[in-house]
């Protein structure tokens, strides 16, 4: 599959998530082809640091240090599980002639990954550092990367483009006439992001 004018590029949509951190498909993706990283290690670390902060802030006593500490422990564990991830996907686009790495257009600032954040939810901040590490990855790489509008790209069909329904990792393409009937729903996103720069 081809980028849009003439480019001869093969563009992978990249979409992120907290459950599976990163799936990862060309335009022409066919089942199997895609690339995945679960994030298991991720929510199960945050859920330790959740669970180690509220006890610290029930203490009587001043415990700032060891919430600092635990925080910067975590910090630690976190980028280099991101930097992981980040490369990993972009290896996998490398794999094919002429990359081009496709993102959701959506905050790619890198946010910090320590303070005051379990309140806000994993996924309120993991997201946009996994996109903003594959963006940083792929330049340093050198291999293009760009953002996309995602508008609908959760909720519609990869390959009729009419919405569906999601249910826990999958997504359910109701219409007859669509040969897609249920599909890994990272990798529809994925899939749906790459075919934007047609």
């Amino acid at each position: 599959e081809s980028g849009s004018d003439g480019d001869q590029s093969t563009p992978a949509g990249v979409s992120v998530g907290v459950d599976t951190l990163i799936t990862a498909a060309p335009a022409d993706a066919g089942l199997g082809t895609q690339f995945t990283i679960d994030g298991a290690y991720v929510v199960d670390r945050f859920d330790v640091l959740t669970e180690a902060t509220r006890a610290f802030q029930t203490a009587r006593f001043d415990t700032t240090g060891g919430e600092i500490q635990l925080f910067a422990a975590f910090s630690h564990q976190l980028r280099s599980q991101v930097y992981e991830a980040a490369v990993k996907t972009v290896q996998y686009a490398m794999q094919f002639d002429t990359p081009r790495i496709v993102l959701a257009e959506e905050s790619v600032t890198a946010p910090p990954l320590w303070g005051r954040r379990t309140n806000d939810g994993l996924g309120a901040w993991l997201c946009s550092a996994l996109r903003c590490a594959v963006a940083e990855t792929a330049r340093d790489a050198d291999v293009p990367a760009m953002r996309v509008e995602p508008a609908g790209a959760r909720r519609a069909c990869h390959r009729c483009g009419r919405d569906g329904r999601g249910r826990i990792g999958t997504f359910v393409c109701d219409h007859d006439e669509c040969p897609v009937s249920r599909i890994d729903h990272g990798q529809s996103v994925a899939v749906s992001l790459a075919r934007r720069i047609r």
